[in-house]
């Protein structure tokens, strides 16, 4: 039964979806089936014509779907991405969105409860200011090198030199739930042309085989969920040496083994910061890494926040109240900003 408002869940697609447009909405078994099927109403109000992919759970995420959904990707006019399991990094979404097609993501395995509070009721034009300013304030177009660390043991350096991207501040008339190409954040080699949803996070591609320390994950991870207990990464010259911990990390290294390949280990990859001020901690990495002050790390496939790496996967772990300085410099203490978010 499908109850609570439908007002957030329609956003993204007013914004992004016509009349006789077809629409093809990629989900699994294992996701809220509430989600696809209010989907496919809002669709339908709006006068286009929604398709239902429904198949079995991907063995990992940023897995490709059946073929037969592949191929049907790249014949519609808008892709809405609602797997368990991240599609957003797989081969097929992004062949589908370097041809021009856009993908509306909401994957991850929200439920429908999740889109009616939380970070889908931000203010959407708001983080788009809050990522030129993170990235102008926190970070600056000449960084070089950037330290986490974290009461959990958090205690990682990596370069950033060359990979700090300033969004341009949106004028009038500017959509914030309307699909674009991230090559207009200055990522000039990245494929993704895309509404996240929700969404809130300023990304950061480390420079490949400059990280150095430990990484500790204490909050969420791709596949895994809200966390039982934290993951702690030893990483030397930008690729993971191991893993530590409880069940958690456990069952991380079997995952990497199981579906990772030679570029699966590599870290960060990414390590972007979260600025939406209403995500809360649900236990599903889409909102988790949202958080007003958090950081998530990523490993596998980077190349669509403009960094080089190809992978069969990608997976965020996401990090609570983190002290982050840049080149000596702390600009975020305990995942409080000590810089202006506003000039």
């Amino acid at each position: 039964m499908i109850t609570g408002t439908l007002e957030y869940l329609r956003k993204p697609f007013l914004a992004n979806v016509k009349p006789g447009d077809k629409v093809l909405i990629v989900t699994d078994t294992a996701h809220d089936p509430r989600v696809w099927q209010a989907v496919m109403t809002i669709v339908s109000e709006i006068g286009a014509e929604p398709t239902l992919a429904l198949f079995e759970p991907r063995p990992a995420d940023y897995y490709d779907p059946p073929q037969s959904v592949a191929a049907a990707m790249l014949s519609s006019d808008v892709n809405v991405l609602l797997a368990s399991t991240g599609m957003l990094h797989s081969p097929a979404s992004m062949k589908a969105m370097e041809q021009g097609i856009p993908s509306i993501c909401m994957d991850g395995g929200m439920r429908l409860e999740d889109f009616q509070a939380g970070a889908v009721t931000a203010d959407y034009t708001e983080i788009a200011r809050l990522k030129h300013f993170v990235a102008k304030n926190v970070f600056g177009e000449k960084a070089r090198t950037v330290r986490v660390t974290s009461r959990f043991g958090t205690d990682l350096t990596y370069s950033v030199e060359g990979r700090i991207f300033v969004p341009p501040l949106r004028g009038e008339g500017y959509d914030p739930f309307k699909a674009y190409r991230r090559t207009e954040e200055g990522r000039a080699k990245s494929p993704m042309y895309a509404c996240l949803y929700p969404s809130g996070e300023f990304n950061v591609p480390p420079v490949e085989g400059s990280a150095n320390g430990k990484a500790v994950i204490d909050l969420t991870m791709h596949h895994l969920g809200r966390l039982k207990s934290p993951i702690e990464l030893t990483v030397k010259d930008g690729r993971i040496t191991s893993i530590d911990g409880g069940a958690d990390a456990w069952t991380l290294q079997r995952y990497l083994d199981a579906y990772g390949d030679e570029n699966a280990t590599m870290f960060p990859t990414e390590a972007s910061i979260g600025i939406n001020r209403e995500a809360r901690v649900i236990g599903v990495q889409r909102e988790d890494k949202n958080i007003l002050g958090a950081i998530h790390f990523g490993l596998g496939t980077n190349i669509d926040v403009g960094g080089t790496v190809r992978s069969r996967i990608h997976m965020d772990g996401v990090g609570l109240q983190p002290t982050i300085a840049v080149d000596g410099d702390e600009k975020i203490r305990e995942g409080k900003f000590l810089v202006s978010l506003t000039e």
